[in-house]
């Protein structure tokens, strides 16, 4: 796949390796701080756990949620067709998110559109039409740090399965582009790019990203009653950036709660607002990072399960503290994940074309 100027190159710090390792462990180890503040708001964290708000990963091991669930989804099936056509990679990724809907372990508060979607999978439903237009929220992007990962250095192959991924379950066209803009900033984390420039690479995505309509995506426009694709993916982006946008001067207050803000991060495009300006505001701290996202009075686990992706792939595994590494809960599958993909995306592509 050509490279293009949006990709960035590696820089020197931790291997790819341990970037790998550390945006899988990462994510789901935000996920975990995060999950028990899930539905609360800052004051009720401070009234449970203290002054500080949760400090510490709860449980031996520590629980995570339905986020790291579809990530490792979303893992399993990049492995298995991450070199195919996106036809058949989406068919991969359809049916382990079937997996995971009838999984008895299916019960860690997992969203509702996450859930029609899949059950529209279930009935027979074309994977590129069983999203639901109407909703945009952060099920779309909560899952998508391995795509980003897989496909670091082929930015049109990260657009596309991004976008794909997100379709399954989420079509309103702020979905898509979200699931979009995270993937990138996890390619460009792996890179080594400084935090401080996403937000202008971000800008620069836009006018390229409008104009890339594949047919995979098929008839969403459509659906979503838009005049064209182009259209449709303009309104994502208007919304994603107006979002994005409020960054700046939501880091100048130096708000303990970054959902105060920018909203509450249930909708995707706010989740990564949230979960950007908690890597923004510690780029070279896992730790504080994650902390912030899980003492935010929203969807917490989301916020810090991205902003943890995030910066594991920035960081690296060992910026993760060693005793939340050994305490998460499917440990061994995520580390051996993190191989599997790091091993994978270096072989050729075994089919062309979309």
């Amino acid at each position: 796949m050509k490279k293009s100027s949006i990709m960035g190159h590696m820089k020197s710090g931790p291997s790819l390796e341990d970037r790998f390792q550390g945006c899988l462990l990462g994510l789901a180890i935000g996920d975990a701080l995060g999950y028990p503040t899930e539905f609360l708001t800052l004051s009720q964290i401070q009234e449970r756990y203290g002054p500080s708000g949760i400090q510490d990963l709860l449980g031996n091991p520590a629980l995570h949620s339905d986020d790291t669930q579809m990530s490792i989804s979303v893992s399993l099936a990049l492995i298995k067709a991450g070199h195919a056509s996106v036809h058949k990679l989406m068919e991969a990724l359809s049916k382990e998110f079937l997996n995971w809907l009838r999984s008895p372990e299916n019960d860690r508060s997992p969203g509702n559109t996450c859930i029609e979607g899949c059950q529209r999978l279930e009935a027979g439903v074309l994977w590129n039409e069983a999203g639901i237009v109407e909703s945009k929220g952060c099920g779309a992007n909560m899952r998508v740090a391995p795509i980003g990962l897989y496909y670091w250095n082929s930015p049109e192959k990260l657009r596309l399965v991004a976008r794909c991924s997100a379709l399954i379950t989420h079509a309103h066209p702020a979905a898509l582009i979200a699931a979009e803009v995270t993937a990138f900033c996890v390619a460009w984390a792996v890179q080594g790019m400084p935090p401080a420039d996403y937000l202008d690479r971000i800008r620069s995505l836009r006018n390229s990203s409008v104009e890339a309509w594949d047919e995979p995506l098929g008839g969403s426009w459509k659906r979503g009653q838009f005049a064209s694709p182009q259209h449709y993916l303009n309104a994502g982006w208007n919304q994603v950036a107006g979002e994005l946008d409020k960054i700046p001067s939501a880091l100048s207050t130096n708000a303990p709660d970054v959902c105060e803000t920018l909203g509450g991060g249930w909708v995707a495009e706010q989740a990564l607002a949230c979960a950007l300006a908690c890597v923004l505001i510690t780029p070279n701290d896992y730790r504080a990072i994650v902390q912030r996202g899980a003492n935010s009075s929203g969807d917490s686990d989301s916020i810090a399960s991205i902003a943890g992706a995030i910066s594991g792939a920035y960081l690296g595994v060992n910026a993760i503290p060693r005793d939340w590494r050994k305490k998460i809960e499917n440990r061994q599958t995520l580390i051996d994940l993190s191989k599997q993909l790091y091993v994978e995306y270096q072989k050729e592509p075994l089919l062309t074309g979309m």
